[in-house]
């Protein structure tokens, strides 16, 4: 089949992306990785792009191809040329060194050294561990480090040096390894500025994962660790630990949130007044209501709340007493 594989070869003069063509005679079942490798070695020498395993086990080929993210090893090229033409571009969210090759120290190394990605050995190393304790962390172990969580986060879209999910699910593989000693102190770490509380639930690092890990999962995950171990925020984001107690205390106490007093509990009072202009135009819109009053149903919240203290208090009970023995 013939198709022409439209590739990004940096930006030009007027800070465009620039983009060359390049026709080839391919079979349909080739991958787009075979492509690129066919116009180095016929046409082009000079152009650049990053592959390792041409089997989808080390996430180094990844790209973008007509605006989807792909293991470029992985996809053939009869699956997914439109009109016979190939887009191919760096992954979104970080600089590009040289074409296709793309700054993997920005976009993943040193973010995964910040959650410190190695084992730190329990003394009372457990002799047998059953397979059901282990299975989330094999479940983080099927990253092939792509990049493609970290590419689609829409909170690395606004703030580049959020650790974003790839990192978080490194992280959660060490936390959730009944091995490692380190969880409160991986999880403290990790609990600093841009880093686990700035995730917004959008899903987006589940839906561009190719290995099924769930990565924003994975993070709602890491959070009740991290509230189990008393770890609401980090030493330099409080705010984030008053957000959580000030909702929590606004559910318990009515039956749902006092968005006002949410505000000015996690913002402090000087934070609040720079809220008023948008808190006015709430209320002219009737988006925020001027009284916040009970539901009839908080008796029934405030005792899911007690029941949720009297499990956590048997928790850190048995752990003790785990301890003790």
């Amino acid at each position: 089949m013939e198709v022409t594989f439209k590739v990004y070869r940096g930006e030009g003069q007027d800070g465009k992306p620039s983009y060359q063509s390049y026709p080839l005679e391919v079979r349909p079942e080739s991958t787009v990785m075979e492509g690129l490798v066919q116009i180095r070695e016929e046409q082009d020498g000079s152009l650049a792009f990053r592959g390792g395993c041409y089997r989808g086990f080390c996430g180094d080929c990844s790209l973008r191809v007509n605006r989807k993210g792909v293991v470029s090893c992985l996809v053939p090229i009869g699956s997914i040329e439109k009109d016979g033409e190939l887009l191919i571009e760096p992954v979104r969210n970080v600089d590009t060194v040289k074409d296709l090759v793309y700054d993997m120290d920005r976009l993943l190394w040193d973010k995964f050294e910040k959650v410190q990605p190695w084992l730190q050995p329990r003394e009372d190393w457990p002799e047998a561990i059953a397979d059901e304790e282990l299975a989330p962390v094999r479940l983080a172990m099927r990253c092939t480090m792509c990049g493609f969580c970290d590419e689609g986060c829409t909170v690395i879209d606004v703030d580049r040096d959020f650790i974003g999910p790839a990192a978080l699910t490194k992280a959660f593989r060490f936390v959730f390894d009944p091995r490692d000693k380190a969880a409160p102190e991986r999880l403290a770490g990790i609990s600093e500025r841009e880093g686990l509380w700035d995730c917004v639930h959008c899903f987006e690092a589940s839906e561009h994962c190719p290995m099924a890990i769930d990565p924003t999962y994975r993070i709602m995950e890491l959070r009740d660790v991290a509230i189990r171990h008393g770890i609401k925020s980090g030493k330099g984001n409080q705010k984030n630990a008053r957000h959580y107690d000030s909702f929590a205390s606004s559910v318990r106490r009515t039956g749902w949130l006092d968005e006002r007093r949410l505000a000015l509990e996690s913002e402090g009072f000087i934070g609040y007044l720079t809220m008023l202009p948008t808190g006015l135009k709430a209320i002219q819109r009737g988006k925020a209501p001027l009284r916040h009053r009970s539901r009839l149903s908080a008796g029934a919240v405030g005792r899911i709340f007690e029941k949720q203290d009297r499990k956590a208090a048997a928790a850190r009970k048995n752990g003790k007493e785990g301890k003790q023995k």
